[in-house]
């Protein structure tokens, strides 16, 4: 009997040593799975202080602007005013063409006249183109339309007389008849003149813009 006890005893004390080491174990173990997760966290970064210098807003272009251009003006004038205009021209090489809106070639090969003035301007061209068509305010409004269609950049001018006289006459234009051109040197001298009042002479573009150049080419006296 007494040992039997004994041997109770010794299970009873055995098995609470055992419960209680188990016991160390498992809080051992939960108290490091703590300190591990808290190891393991991250800590949040500092957010990244922002720069002194920022970078500066790219500015948009400036928009293109077109070229400036001459306006395109008309003068009235008669034929003693015209010879002022010419005056003012002197060193230079003239062209004058004179034309109207009812002409048709004047109208057909105006355009060559304007390229005249663009291509030999910087050779000592001047270019004159006066309108023989009616002064009234209808007239030089289609004048000046076509003037301006056209890129008519130089001296322009329309034809006018006093005491109603015509100035077909008054400017010298041979039977009235149109298209009709003069070339003046660089003294105001006249070197050439395309007339066409004869039906049967031919004239061609090429045949004045060559008198041009010829012009040029000249020496001033």
């Amino acid at each position: 009997m007494i040992l039997t006890k004994l041997i109770h005893n010794l299970r009873q004390q055995s098995l609470f040593r055992a419960a209680f080491v188990c016991s160390l174990l498992l809080l051992t173990f939960s108290c490091s799975s703590q300190e591990s997760q808290e190891t393991t966290k991250t800590e949040p970064q500092p957010e990244a202080a922002p720069s002194e210098t920022a970078t500066p807003e790219a500015k948009p272009a400036p928009e293109a602007k077109p070229a400036k251009t001459e306006d395109i003006t008309l003068t009235l004038s008669d034929a003693a005013g015209f010879e002022e205009i010419l005056k003012q021209q002197q060193g230079k090489v003239v062209l004058v063409d004179f034309w109207a809106t009812w002409c048709i070639p004047c109208v057909k090969n105006f355009h060559h006249t304007v390229e005249w003035n663009q291509k030999l301007a910087d050779q000592g061209l001047s270019v004159i183109s006066v309108s023989m068509d009616e002064s009234d305010e209808a007239t030089q409004k289609a004048v000046r339309e076509f003037l301006e269609k056209q890129k008519a950049q130089f001296t322009n001018v329309l034809a006018t007389a006093a005491d109603d006289k015509d100035p077909m006459e008054t400017f010298g234009i041979d039977d009235g008849a149109l298209p009709h051109y003069r070339i003046y040197d660089r003294s105001g001298k006249l070197v050439k003149k395309f007339s066409f009042a004869d039906p049967s002479q031919e004239i061609t573009q090429a045949d004045i813009e060559a008198a041009i150049e010829a012009a040029l080419k000249q020496k001033p006296e």
